[in-house]
């Protein structure tokens, strides 16, 4: 991911073709950086805690096949200035969008089977793994969400009955202007964009992953456990509500008094579990010198 990035970053500024409003090479740069950050903490988890696994080396190599032929893809398609998702107008392209969906779903099942085998892992202190089990389990959410992007829309389907092959699915939801995207994301401010639960979902993996790894340091108490399973209840609350809003055809960065009320004491929650596990002393040991 590292050598892509490095290749497609000078590509930004000498290619200068646009697709939907964007540069062609700004959709493969964001995938070869999210797949970067989700590969270094997934070795860092196989290596620390499922090193004795007799399938991790043979899952490690499943995860980087599928994933690189996700990356090598979207990057064809991007020098070809064609949509890599969604796209359907050609045989090549329909075949394209159908080997990216197969690979992506062999992903997702090698994902959640090592989110398993560390649950069912003894060894592991209670609190890292219930830390490493909910970053997996709502990355996994975050994965299934773009099953709704690819389903076709009913007009869509009209379409293809009449032999027209344009798009299957959308990152949308919701009709009118979809307003200004956010700079470099290019998220919808005014329509629903299911890009960006979807992303959150994949993301907040991390964020239980080098919790984790704070809590290595940390007496392993029921106290730790509860408030990591709370953290991982809240984060995914706010997932589930990011996908309702929307399916409501709403963007996440939409001011709504419901939704943004939620995810403010959602959000603030978290503060508070967060600072209370942060509070809590480091391991110790009593020393008594005879």
């Amino acid at each position: 991911m590292t050598v892509i990035t490095v290749a497609i970053l000078p590509l930004l500024f000498l290619d200068t073709r646009t697709l939907l409003g964007a540069n062609v090479w700004i959709k493969p740069l964001k995938f070869t950086l999210s797949v970067g950050l989700y590969s270094m903490t997934t070795v860092w988890v196989m290596v620390k805690f499922l090193k004795g696994w007799k399938f991790n080396g043979k899952i490690q190599m499943a995860l980087t096949i599928t994933s690189f032929i996700e990356i090598v893809l979207i990057t064809l398609q991007a020098s070809r200035g064609e949509m890599s998702h969604f796209n359907i107008t050609t045989v090549w392209n329909q075949i394209i969008f159908s080997i990216m969906g197969v690979s992506i779903s062999i992903f997702w099942v090698l994902h959640l089977w090592m989110g398993y085998n560390i649950f069912k892992k003894e060894s592991i202190s209670r609190s890292i793994k219930e830390s490493l089990v909910w970053g997996m389990v709502i990355a996994g959410f975050g994965m299934v969400i773009g099953f709704f992007m690819t389903s076709p829309r009913p007009d869509q389907l009209e379409a293809m009955k009449q032999g027209i092959f344009v798009a299957s699915g959308s990152h949308q939801f919701g009709s009118g202007d979809p307003g200004a995207g956010i700079l470099f994301f290019g998220w919808s401010t005014k329509l629903g964009d299911m890009r960006v639960p979807h992303f959150f979902g994949m993301h907040v993996m991390q964020v239980f992953v080098f919790l984790a790894a704070y809590l290595m340091n940390k007496q392993d108490s029921i106290l730790n456990q509860t408030l990591v399973r709370i953290l991982g209840v809240l984060f995914l609350l706010i997932n589930l509500f990011m996908v309702i809003q929307t399916l409501n055809g709403e963007s996440i960065f939409h001011f709504n008094p419901f939704f943004s009320s939620v995810y403010g004491i959602l959000s603030l929650l978290i503060v508070f579990c967060l600072i209370k596990i942060i509070s809590i002393p480091k391991q110790f040991r009593n020393e008594v010198t005879i």
